[in-house]
């Protein structure tokens, strides 16, 4: 998918968001393809505010969005296209805050406006996650699956925000780090040059195997998005 047509969905997001009063962030392999990464992302991932009933009565139908139907109640998924015979549409995920057993509320969470070119509208400006967020969504992306983008993208973050992430270790999920570290060992020097505990990530997981990891479940995401690990690494 071209990097112009998934910024004109996340523009037409933004605006519908915006004119709500709904805070939200974007994340995942568009948000670092915004950031200036090399990356091609086939989706739009963010988290809002807000839950799922009145995301779906403000955005279904309107400025090209439809909601695709599912149950979760932590998440909906919105195709966008601005054709009639709804072509290259855009697959557009969002994570809400608020849904029964929510425990990660998105209040004071850091968020930045950035600019992006769509494919009709020009420059606009849309709403990303703060890179320490970004790289806790991937962290946790590349602890429970086989990407190779995953590591790649971790390894990006690390060289264009090193200070930040290496200010903010704190809020990284040893578990987290121990499996991604596992399933790609390649991380091993980025994860020591922010000064992670590899010894305590490791000791984290001697019980997990990575072919036996816990079935997902609701409201995942937001808890590897928005958890401070309460020891810390």
């Amino acid at each position: 998918m071209l990097q112009d047509r998934l910024s004109e969905a996340a523009i037409a997001f933004h605006r519908i968001l915006e004119a709500n009063n709904i805070p939200y962030g974007i994340f995942g392999g568009f948000a670092i393809a915004c950031l200036g990464g090399a990356r091609e992302s086939k989706d739009v991932d963010c988290i809002a505010k807000v839950n799922k009933e009145r995301l779906i009565n403000i955005v279904d139908g309107r400025s090209g969005f439809v909601f695709v139907n599912q149950t979760r109640q932590d998440y909906v998924a919105f195709l966008w296209s601005d054709t009639p015979d709804r072509r290259n549409a855009v697959l557009l995920e969002v994570f809400v805050d608020q849904f029964p057993g929510s425990c990660y509320p998105l209040t004071n969470v850091p968020m930045g406006k950035v600019q992006v070119k769509g494919q009709n509208s020009g420059q606009q400006t849309i709403s990303l996650l703060d890179p320490v967020l970004i790289f806790k969504g991937k962290l946790r992306a590349a602890a429970l699956r086989s990407k190779f983008h995953d590591s790649a993208d971790l390894r990006w973050l690390e060289t264009r925000f090193s200070a930040q992430l290496a200010t903010t270790v704190a809020q990284f999920d040893p578990v987290y780090v121990g499996l991604a570290l596992r399933r790609y060992p390649e991380l091993n020097n980025t994860f020591l040059r922010l000064g992670l505990d590899l010894q305590k990530a490791e000791a984290a997981v001697q019980s997990y195997s990575l072919d036996k990891l816990p079935a997902p479940q609701p409201g995942d995401v937001q808890k590897g998005l928005l958890r401070i690990p309460s020891n810390g690494p």
